[in-house]
């Protein structure tokens, strides 16, 4: 009984003894592993950041730049989008501005409003003249200022925006009955001969020489 009793008590023992071992190896345990674990959200973290970091900025005074390779199809899409919108809106600016240039000449000639007085008739032909509001010189500059900012001054985007200019004189003379008045026509050629002198302006800076 005595042996028995012992065997018990030893038993009993050696449990609590291998109870407070094992609790202090799993605390052991635990605490490794949340040091571990921390590790590794701070590197995951800090690995998170430098993905994140997509955008760079080339210099004070240039746009931000990124490399195609560290964005997904989605954000992709969505610079494409933002840039076609950037585009519409040019468009229908210039288209705007090109149809109240049109019916400003329009006017001068007293155009389909049988109510349009001498008065109003001269205030019209004199925001076409040279230095007036609608003039070709003001017109074409107002486009080209335009122009430039939507392309932050990349002449290679040159021939795009030709082709969105070309695409706003045809809705302004659609919108103005099928024809451009003669000094929208004029305005347009000057707007293209303006590309042409940005275009050269670029070589030469390049050091590119046709």
């Amino acid at each position: 009984m005595q042996i028995g009793n012992n065997s018990v008590y030893n038993a009993g023992y050696s449990g609590a003894t291998w109870s407070t071992a094992a609790a202090k190896a799993a605390q052991k345990a635990s605490s490794e592993a949340a040091d571990t674990a921390v590790k590794e959200e701070s590197s995951s973290a800090s690995d998170q950041k430098v993905n994140q970091d997509t955008f760079t900025k080339t210099g004070n005074d240039k746009p931000v730049t990124y490399s195609k390779n560290q964005l997904n199809s989605a954000q992709v899409q969505s610079l494409q989008q933002a840039e076609q919108a950037r585009q519409d809106s040019f468009v229908k600016m210039l288209q705007s501005m090109v149809v109240k240039q049109g019916q400003k000449s329009n006017l001068t000639l007293f155009g389909m409003n049988l109510y349009v007085s001498p008065e109003q008739s001269a205030a019209a032909a004199k925001t076409l003249e040279p230095g007036g509001e609608y003039s070709v010189d003001a017109v074409a500059g107002r486009i080209m200022d335009m122009a430039k900012a939507l392309s932050g001054g990349d002449a290679s985007k040159i021939e795009e925006l030709r082709k969105a200019v070309e695409k706003g004189f045809k809705a302004a003379g659609v919108e103005l009955g099928g024809k451009l008045p003669s000094i929208s026509q004029n305005t347009y050629t000057e707007v293209m001969k303006r590309f042409d002198d940005w275009a050269n302006e670029s070589k030469k800076t390049s050091g590119i020489e046709d």
